[in-house]
């Protein structure tokens, strides 16, 4: 298993470290998890999901969420665009704050498949990506940039879906609890749209089971307010417009958590060019080749975060991630890396 799988299928995105789940369910002596057991977590690339229904996501949470969880790949089908997606989450136990962080990301991708994304944090890291002329440029929170060319054919692609992934992330643990209505036509960015109403369900639905042990807190989910709108690409589906707020409890060790979710994402600049300079190359001095990436130190890592020290440097690869993943065992520790190459 990679981290160049969809962080968008695990989350509450944003936090600190799933790595201890992980490690324990799936890194063990005795085989740990099957593959078809982790839920969500391995895709074959070659399952490709069915295409939304624009009518039926105007009316279902289960379409709608399908809708959120679009990959960017798709959305980059249509052309070039810039995205902007913000988020803030919030765990309390009783009226002490354990953990809160809000992120920002900005994306802007050209009509060729270039593009530049920066992810910044209220902790202070993030991580900046660009791709062009066929080379990767990353670079961690205050570090410099490491160029090189993809490691496969995929991986451009899925660093993408990863940066572009919160607001489906976020909407999965409260979709079970949502009621959507169809508020008919509109438009974003010159493209025609579905707007589409999220409340509270008056009788929620209960949260999917969950088979690895250290998401079982997902299952004692209670949504107790949830409000937003969106607006759908008429064409393919996708949120060309999106916002929610949820607030939700949950338990965990025989502790009582509340959690506050903020979601805003926006898409614009459809077939536009990018702003003048999206695409320049960082200053020479500030760039080092890194020709090898080791997968294997870039998933000890990643699933290690905030447990034990990088195998690296500052600087090193962390992951193609860039969000991190939910939170899994409250209160969590101190934020680690949002991402980082």
């Amino acid at each position: 298993m990679t981290r160049s799988m969809p962080p968008a299928r695990l989350v509450v995105t944003g936090l600190i470290a799933l790595a201890a789940g992980l490690c324990t369910a799936g890194c063990t002596g005795d085989g740990g998890v099957k593959d078809e057991e982790l839920e969500g977590l391995v895709v074959s690339r070659s399952e490709a999901p069915a295409a939304i229904d624009v009518a039926r996501a105007a009316t279902s949470a289960q379409e709608l969420a399908r809708a959120f969880a679009e990959p960017h790949q798709r959305v980059g089908e249509v052309g070039a665009h810039t995205a902007k997606i913000t988020t803030r989450i919030e765990v309390k136990e009783g009226a002490k704050v354990v953990e809160q962080l809000s992120d920002e990301l900005t994306l802007e991708l050209a009509a060729d498949g270039q593009f530049h994304a920066r992810l910044d944090n209220s902790a202070d890291y993030g991580r900046e990506v660009l791709f062009k002329d066929g080379l990767l440029y990353l670079r961690p929170r205050y570090a410099r940039w490491h160029r090189r060319p993809p490691t496969d054919e995929h991986e451009v692609g899925a660093l993408r879906d990863q940066l572009f992934a919160a607001l489906g992330d976020h909407f999965d643990l409260v979709a079970h609890a949502a009621e959507v209505s169809d508020k008919g036509a509109a438009e974003v960015a010159g493209r025609a749209g579905r707007r589409v109403e999220i409340k509270r369900a008056p009788s929620p639905g209960k949260p999917r089971a969950q088979p690895i042990a250290q998401r079982k807190w997902r299952e004692s989910v209670t949504v107790t307010a949830l409000s937003g709108d969106a607006v759908l690409d008429a064409e393919r589906g996708f949120p060309l417009q999106a916002r929610f707020t949820a607030q939700l409890t949950f338990n965990r060790d025989g502790r009582s958590f509340d959690m506050t979710l903020e979601v805003g994402h926006d898409l614009a600049g459809f077939g536009q060019p990018l702003p003048e300079g999206a695409l320049a190359l960082p200053p020479p001095e500030e760039i080092v080749d890194t020709p090898q990436r080791l997968r294997e130190v870039d998933e000890r890592d990643a699933l290690l975060e905030g447990m034990a020290p990088p195998a690296r440097q500052s600087g090193a690869a962390t992951g193609p991630s860039g969000r991190g993943p939910e939170p899994t065992a409250p209160p969590p520790p101190p934020p680690g890396k949002a991402g980082g190459e």
